[in-house]
């Protein structure tokens, strides 16, 4: 059958034409077949025209693991798959791993669940695994999985809860997956028992975990670039079975394609990169709001990240623009053209004229003021004649009038910033609505949901219902709003003094210290019992919901409050759910989070103001996003720009499949940000996925017994980290490019880095202050008039000090040889002579400092001046790619330190090679082309190279701290320093560290008595302590010396001597067991029994100070004052366990641990609150006694929690002898004891309870799910202990 030309209208679709429709759209994209018409928006398509085509060749061009997927997998899914989804499935079938990018809402999780529904129904015993990055996403995840595989075949571990444990279809957090693969051995070692890690039934099932696996989905792939968190995700894929299949998804990753290679390297699996064909399935659109209204953002209103025409070609993306490309600035060094940002990118005009008139009235405001100060200075009242008079003179300096232009301009950008209810309502006038606002401040997202409510119960205009029209509002003068605004009576006071104007559609300068401030709210307008019938009316009449869906929500209150009593809902949280209104963050409850997602789901709330943290893989699409602020809080408290992926990430958040034609992104304007930071924000590059591969104690143990006590695995894992590989292959990249062009390579290099440092100087550099430095650097006309005058001042300046030296020499010559004729009398015949260079000399130092001066005043001096200032400070964005440039510039020359200061002349030779290199660019990229290296990020690669990857050194120092702690012993007597040709044996102590998936196992394991210093490796702090006291600087009890202090001291280990003769004494009496014992043993003992003495509840906030994240909490709170509400046996313990701070600080110190992995936590403020709760307290109890948020507090039980149960799942090994008074020496850790794991796991059993259990919002069948941490207490109480 032929088709010749057919016509398909998209009106209402069944699932086969719809499926029809998604297959020869899909073959006419792949086979990039020009079909669409300028007029026809490809998201809006109304016909397709195809050329001419035999069914046979159309049905030839289908991929055939795309025919794979559809045939196979369709039939689990009720909607056709698309193209790429199917195709991702074929790869799965065919047992390869799969790389799935996709924007978001594309459907990528779809590809996921494929993978499940092949391993669970291609075997009866198979599993899989779904990992996620977040608990609260696991959570929503196994809600869905459950009602696809049924609820008997569905498990969750999160570390903090455990479900149906062992399940065919398992979700997870990432950690949880990569603690397991750890632990997983591989079949060829399965048969030899004797080098397996663990004997006892748990981690046999622990090593069994993965036998059946036969895929694991890791969602959200692009937290691997994260830094902390990201090597979790590294280690996941290296660690993992040979037998399980790897399907990572994702939807920003830059460097997929390298991502791929890698993976198929280290898993030896073929691997498959699937990116979704096409855009967004609901396109975005993108708004810039301002106090005057919502304008799009681009020239082109179909352009934009993920909008209907993409980025217009801009680095391949979207639909590109035919426009000759732009001239004038300098070239990227390895390409013909610079690829220009395309002519629909650029901002909005209407956007572009509000700035210019901005900026007009400023400068209108500033000449204003000039002329009064004239007035004011010539003593006349006549504005006319004095500036007639003095048009051309100014009584402010320019430096004056700069900083009074910028205090005027950030008024203004000040007063341009919209208010709240303002930008509700022009979202719900365009029918915008349900929106999620993005705030970065929590205490910001209630006080902004607050707000909202107030101005509905003032009256505000909020609903598109109101009597005053979109029309008729935006056909007021501006003139005629800021009268209104200006009227007394308009004006509310808040309680910290602020003015707000309750009806204004922008905040003034006095107000924006927050952008959402709390007003002084009526007292009458507060409803008391808002659940009763009428005032469900009221807030149908007011709010955003319907009445229907009011009472929904009631009801759904109502019974929350039944049912959870002690965290029920306020009256105020009620009144912002009613209204349709919420907030979701951080500080709140997972209970409250949880609600919330579910009225938003479930179209009950309307507007939602969040976090960042929402838009991070939790299912809760709108129609509408809003970011309200364009720059964010980053390390060291400054204020930076946000990531684009991030910011994409939230836009993407808008547009509900199935539900909206397109999704709609609003940014609003901020008192320091306006549209082109916006747009600069959305069309950057989106930096690529970097390798945070960093090992730790636990991996460094697992890898061991892997290796069967050898490090060959260890290194072999170590060379098979994505950093490792990446270098390995830029070493190739370069080494074949230095084989085709040799030396001629060093020269583009050279040329290249010069280059990059002008292109990233410029970039740095000030707008409005260093206008004529950005002239010069994008002009190679000025820039190079510049460096040769620059040369010839520079060559002058050489020349005059030449001169002088000259002079002064010839001066030094005549004056000998005057002393010589002064003794025969003839000095005087040589006066004159030396008087004339004398004045010379002068005359020559005066030309000198002209020339300096000349030199000093330079343009190249002032761009040297500033390039040194950002490469100090470091804080534009691009000194780090100045400093990578610089140091590849420098690389060829041997009389320049790394370290030196750049100079003009240096600057001089830069900008030479920018000038010269078009002569070069052929060759240049030839060589690129050859060789395979990206010419654009050329410098960056050749960093890659001379990057020293320390991975390999970090392991080896964690064994060898392993080593001196006794948790690994050497099986031969060799040196301890040569580690790498040794084997090791694993000590119950390193055991316990093997299955500790903590931040700093053997952190923990030492400070629960479990490990101490065997080898003698902290003995330089002993002496250096013995050697403090003897001059009486050093006090081991200095820390507790205070009166309020009241502890005893019953082990003699932290009594200062009293005299000589005491110290000498007690030594005596001690020398024995000093001889025979040594004092870190002695340490560990006291510890160890100190623990013993604790309750469960004492235990378990003694093992919160070591897990706590420390971060949020009263800023009162002091260390003395918190150790001062521990119990006297607590105290005891912290003291003690102080001295294992200090060793183990001494001994990772010694071995240059990373400082990363070497982070130790004693976090005294969380004490007292998981004490009392482990005793039985209240959930408000708690609140008041930790004094911090509900959603803070309960990540520090969980953390806790999760740290108890982790100890009393511990295997269960023979208690062996710790009292160092036998004067038995134990070169082995012996892991914590038996006892304090039992106590762990009654601490752990009195804690789970609500509300620290996670809330899991299931049907009503749910009523047979249980937490299994009292089943595995339960197996664990039935082993014995000896």
């Amino acid at each position: 059958m032929r088709i010749t030309s057919f016509h398909l209208p998209v009106l209402v679709l069944s699932v086969e034409s719809a499926y029809a429709f998604s297959t020869v759209t899909s073959y006419i994209t792949s086979n990039n077949h020009n079909f669409l018409r300028k007029s026809v928006n490809p998201n809006h398509l109304s016909y397709l025209q195809a050329t001419t085509s035999t069914q046979d060749s159309f049905d030839a061009q289908i991929d055939p693991s795309e025919a794979l997927g559809r045939e196979k997998l369709q039939e689990y899914f009720d909607f056709p798959i698309d193209g790429w989804q199917a195709q991702a499935g074929g790869e799965i079938l065919s047992g390869n791993n799969v790389i799935v990018c996709a924007p978001t809402g594309a459907g990528k999780t779809v590809v996921g669940e494929m993978a499940l529904q092949h391993a669970f129904h291609s075997d009866p015993n198979g599993a899989a695994i779904y990992t996620t990055p977040l608990k609260a996403l696991s959570n929503q995840k196994f809600t869905e999985l459950r009602k696809l595989f049924g609820a008997e075949n569905c498990g969750l571990s999160t570390g903090d809860m455990s479900i149906n444990r062992g399940a065919r279809i398992m979700v997870m957090t990432t950690e949880v997956y990569r603690n397991m693969a750890w632990r997983a051995m591989d079949s060829s070692n399965d048969d030899d028992q004797e080098h397996i890690l663990l004997d006892d039934n748990l981690s046999q099932r622990g090593r069994n975990e993965l036998s059946n696996v036969k895929v694991v989905v890791l969602d959200e792939f692009h937290y691997m670039g994260q830094r902390g968190r990201g090597g979790v995700w590294e280690e996941s894929v290296i660690t993992s079975p040979k037998h399980t299949q790897i399907v990572g998804l994702s939807a920003t990753l830059p460097n997929a394609d390298k991502l791929a290679l890698w993976m198929e390297k280290v898993t030896n699996r073929k691997t498959t990169l699937v990116e979704a064909a096409g855009g967004r399935p609901v396109p975005l659109r993108y708004l810039f709001a301002t106090r005057d209204g919502l304008e799009p953002m681009f020239r082109n209103e179909d352009a934009g990240p993920g909008a209907p025409l993409g980025l217009l070609g801009l680095r391949g993306d979207g639909f590109p623009e035919k426009k000759p490309k732009r001239k004038g600035k300098n070239k990227d060094l390895f390409e013909e053209d610079v690829e220009s940002i395309p002519k629909g990118l650029d901002l909005n005009p209407k956007l572009k004229s509000w700035l210019q008139k901005r900026t007009e009235k400023v400068n209108r405001m500033v000449a204003k003021k000039a002329m009064r100060l004239e007035r004011e200075r010539d003593g006349r009242g006549d504005y006319g004649a004095a500036r007639g008079r003095n048009k051309d003179r100014s009584t402010l300096s320019p430096r004056e009038q700069r900083k009074e232009k910028e205090r005027l301009l950030k008024k203004e950008m000040r007063q341009s910033v919209p208010s709240l209810h303002f930008l509700l309502r022009k979202l719900d006038q365009r029918d915008l609505l349900p929106a999620i606002f993005f705030l970065f401040s929590r205490a910001g997202c209630d006080e902004a949901a607050e707000n909202v409510c107030y101005q509905m119960k003032k009256g505000a205009q909020v609903l598109s219902k109101s009597d005053v029209s979109s029309d008729t509002y935006e056909g007021k003068s501006r003139r005629g709003r800021q009268r209104s605004a200006r009227k007394k009576d308009a004006l509310l006071k808040d309680t910290k003094g602020r003015s707000f104007r309750s009806n204004s559609n922008y905040i003034d300068e006095d107000t924006f210290s927050n952008i959402f401030d709390n007003v002084d709210f009526d007292a009458s307008l507060e409803v008391e019992n808002p659940l009763e019938e009428s005032s469900l009316i009221d807030y149908a009449e007011r709010g955003l919901l319907t009445y229907e869906k009011v009472k929904e929500v009631a009801a759904l209150v109502a019974a929350f409050n039944e049912e959870n009593d002690e965290i029920k809902f306020s009256d105020e949280q009620i009144d912002r759910f009613l209204h349709g209104v919420g907030s979701h963050h951080a500080a709140m409850i997972p209970h409250h989070k949880a609600f919330v997602e579910r009225l938003f789901r479930n179209q009950l709330m309307k507007v939602i103001f969040a976090t960042e943290t929402l838009a991070a893989g939790l299912n809760m699409p709108a129609r509408t996003t809003v970011i309200c602020s364009l720059a964010k809080r980053g390390e060291g408290g400054a204020m930076n720009p946000l990531d684009t992926a991030n910011t994409l990430q939230m836009a993407g958040r808008a547009g509900r499949r199935g539900m909206d034609t397109d999704g709609t992104c609003v940014l609003v304007t901020t008192p320091f940000e306006g549209p082109e930071e916006a747009i600069d924000i959305l069309i950057s590059e989106i930096n690529p996925v970097e390798s945070q591969f960093s090992p730790g104690y636990s991996l460094a143990v697992n890898l061991i017994a892997r290796g069967e006590g050898k490090l060959d695995v260890a290194k072999t894992l170590v060379q098979k980290s994505f950093s490792q590989w990446t270098k390995q292959q830029v070493e190739s990249q370069v080494q074949t490019a230095k084989e085709i062009h040799g030396e001629e390579f060093d020269e583009m290099i050279e040329i290249a880095a010069h280059e990059k440092f002008l292109d990233g100087l410029n970039a740095s550099l000030d707008k409005n202050r260093h206008k004529r430095m950005i002239e010069v650097l994008e002009d190679k006309t000025l820039l190079k008039k510049a460096s040769k005058s620059f040369t010839g001042v520079l060559q002058i300046l050489n020349l005059e000090e030449s001169t002088l030296s000259y002079l002064q020499k010839e001066l030094e010559q005549m004056s000998n040889i005057e002393s010589v004729m002064d003794e025969d009398g003839l000095s005087s015949l040589l006066s004159e002579d030396n008087k004339n260079i004398e004045e010379e000399i002068a005359r020559q130092k005066q030309r000198i400092r002209k020339s300096r001066e000349d030199v000093s005043k330079h343009i190249m001096t002032a761009l040297a001046v500033e390039a040194n200032s950002i490469l100090t400070i470091g804080s534009s964005p691009f000194a780090v790619e100045m400093q990578s440039a610089l140091f590849v510039a420098r690389k060829s020359d041997k009389e320049v330190n790394m370290k030196d200061k750049i100079t003009p002349f240096e600057l001089t030779r830069f900008a030479k090679s920018a000038v010269t290199m078009n002569r070069k660019r052929r060759k240049q990229k030839s060589a690129t082309k050859d060789s395979g290296i990206d010419g654009s990020s050329l410098i960056d690669v050749l960093n890659v190279v001379d990057e020293v990857d320390d991975s390999l050194d970090d392991l080896l120092a964690l064994v060898n701290v392993l080593v001196a702690f006794g948790c690994i012993r050497a099986i031969d007597d060799i040196d301890v320093e040569d580690v790498e040709s040794q084997s090791f044996r694993i000590t119950t102590g390193g055991e316990n560290v093997g299955l500790l998936g903590l931040d700093n196992a053997l952190w923990f394991l030492t400070a629960m008595g479990g490990a101490w210093d065997v080898t003698g490796a902290s003995a330089e702090l002993d002496k250096f302590k013995t050697e403090m006291n003897n001059i009486g600087v050093y006090d081991e009890n200095s820390l507790f010396d205070d009166d309020a202090f009241d502890v005893e001291d019953d082990y003699g280990l932290f009594e200062k001597p009293t005299s000589n003769q005491e110290s000498s004494s007690r030594e005596e009496e001690n020398e024995e067991e000093t001889d025979t014992v040594p004092l870190p043993q002695r340490e560990a003992n006291v510890l160890t029994e100190q623990l013993l003495n604790l309750t469960p509840a004492e235990i378990a906030g003694y093992v919160s100070c070591l897990v706590s994240e420390g971060g949020r909490r009263d800023g009162n709170t002091s260390v003395l004052s918190a150790f001062q509400q521990l119990t006297p046996s607590q105290q005891r313990v912290v003291q003690s366990s102080l001295l294992a701070v200090e060793r183990l600080t001494e001994v990772q110190n010694k071995f240059s641990v990373d400082e990363n992995t070497s982070k130790v936590t004693l976090e005294l403020a969380t004490c007292e609150v998981v004490t009392a709760w482990t005793e039985g307290c209240s959930w408000n109890e708690a609140l008041e006694i930790s004094g911090q948020a509900p959603g803070d507090l309960i990540r520090t039980l969980h953390r806790a929690l999760d740290a108890l149960r982790q100890i009393g799942n511990l295997p269960v090994n023979a208690v062996r002898a710790l009292d160092a008074g036998n004067g038995i020496v134990q070169k082995e850790a012996p892991g914590i004891h038996p006892d304090i794991r039992r106590m762990c796991r009654e601490a752990a059993i009195s804690m789970d309870r609500f509300p620290v259990k996670d809330p899991l919002q299931f049907d009503d069948e749910d009523e047979g799910i249980e937490d299994e941490t009292e089943k595995d207490v339960d197996e664990q109480n039935e082993s014995t202990e000896e």
